[in-house]
């Protein structure tokens, strides 16, 4: 209890320290929330990634027989589901625009079409299916239309300047397996818009259903085309186990024409830009640890002078019995209270600022935007607190406090009563 007291004054009577543990607490904070902000963006992109392209993506480089491909994925034990997706490219504009017919015209947009069966995307499933079979023919003129429906994310929405209900016209070419290569253009109604997880599949993806895209490149009527299967495992399986599954399931069922077709996972759909978030993100707390080993090194200079100015009181201590083992341990566990001290202010001011990005945001823009979606990806900034990185970071400040401060105890316990007294 006694050396718990001295922690106490040796902490009141010395605003040095406290500044030490308040430097320590701002490297944690900003440690702290470039980790959770990374930390959120991985975590968000992953969700995106996988809720569009599911944990594995099958992609038959000839094509092949839907069939043969679904017996052969569903018969592995892991795999929760397994849906065939159409995807073509095209310009997409206002029906009627003149532009459609200049390729090159900037009214237009460029984007993927995704040809989906029922269930493939629960978030769109109201409004391309349940909603676009109840939708009754709308009127131009003297005629009446009811299109194939089609989904738009809500930035190639807004760029067009369309709203549920209009209709569109596509512009593409036809595929091999339909015939020469031909023009084609085809119409749909605008069915809803939707946000998009990412900025990015907001502006360049549209989605309609699959027979409908089918139809509309010209393949047969009934046609089992796709060009990818997007498969879902069972929860707790990993991808790239399920990966390596789903490969070997396909090239003993010598799909397509004994080819072996194109079999990535999630983390390989995200490509460089996935990896690139990751280098990213340890390289970035990597270089903001050191303002904590910088903070924690300052414990060095302030316990020294604390330990001269208290060479008097060592020696008393020594006098009534303490051991130089004792002293050691006093000035260490001042250290580690600092970094104690510090590391918690951190976490809170960390957690502070997380929580109020966007007003933090408008204080640095003059009320202006200035984490722009088109660049980060999201419309908001994400943040996730994951528990293995606080615990990484509480150790490390923790640890860096307790080193810097074994040297100034060191000297301490090193002192003799009898020559601290007589000075």
């Amino acid at each position: 209890m006694s050396l718990l007291r001295l922690h106490l004054a040796d902490l009141c009577s010395r605003p040095l320290l406290i500044l030490s543990a308040l430097a320590i607490s701002l490297g944690v904070g900003v440690v702290f929330t470039v980790t959770s902000i990374l930390d959120g963006f991985l975590a968000e992109f992953e969700h995106s990634v996988r809720s569009f392209s599911g944990d594995v993506v099958a992609q038959p480089r000839s094509g092949g027989d839907w069939e043969k491909y679904k017996t052969a994925i569903l018969g592995i034990d892991e795999v929760a589901s397994a849906k065939p997706r159409l995807d073509w490219f095209g310009l997409i504009g206002r029906r009627g625009a003149r532009t459609l017919d200049d390729p090159r015209s900037s009214d237009l947009s460029g984007l993927l079409l995704v040809g989906v069966d029922q269930g493939d995307r629960v978030d769109i499933d109201l409004a391309l299916f349940e909603s676009a079979t109840n939708a009754p023919a709308k009127q131009i003129g003297s005629g009446e239309y009811n299109y194939p429906p089609i989904v738009l994310g809500d930035a190639v929405a807004q760029k067009l300047g369309v709203v549920p209900g209009e209709a569109l016209e596509v512009v593409s070419f036809a595929p091999p397996s339909a015939g020469p290569a031909r023009p084609i253009r085809s119409t749909y109604r605008v069915a809803a818009t939707h946000a998009g997880r990412r900025w990015e599949e907001s502006l360049d993806r549209a989605f309609v259903r699959r027979t409908d895209l089918a139809i509309a490149l010209g393949l047969p009527k009934g046609s089992k085309a796709f060009t990818e299967v997007i498969i879902r495992g069972a929860v707790g399986v990993n991808p790239e186990t399920l990966k390596s599954q789903v490969a070997d399931a396909l090239f003993e069922a010598n799909l397509p024409d004994g080819i072996l077709p194109s079999v990535l996972s999630w983390r390989d759909m995200g490509g460089i830009f996935l990896r690139s978030v990751e280098d990213q993100r340890a390289t970035l707390t990597l270089v903001f640890f050191f303002i904590i080993l910088v903070a924690a090194w300052q414990l060095v200079a302030t316990l020294v002078l604390t330990v001269a100015e208290k060479r008097r009181t060592i020696g008393i201590l020594g006098a009534l019995g303490a051991s130089p083992n004792q002293i050691l341990t006093h000035f260490a566990g001042l250290g580690l209270a600092l970094g104690a001290v510090g590391t918690s202010i951190g976490l809170l001011l960390g957690v502070w600022i997380t929580r109020n990005l966007e007003v933090i945001e408008s204080w640095l823009g003059g009320g202006k935007r200035i984490f722009l979606p088109e660049i980060y990806q999201f419309e908001t900034i994400p943040v996730a607190y994951e528990m293995e990185s606080i615990l990484r970071l509480i150790a490390a400040t923790l640890t860096a406090a307790l080193v810097f401060s074994l040297v100034p105890a060191w000297r301490a316990s090193r002192l003799r009563p009898t020559r601290t007294l007589t000075r």
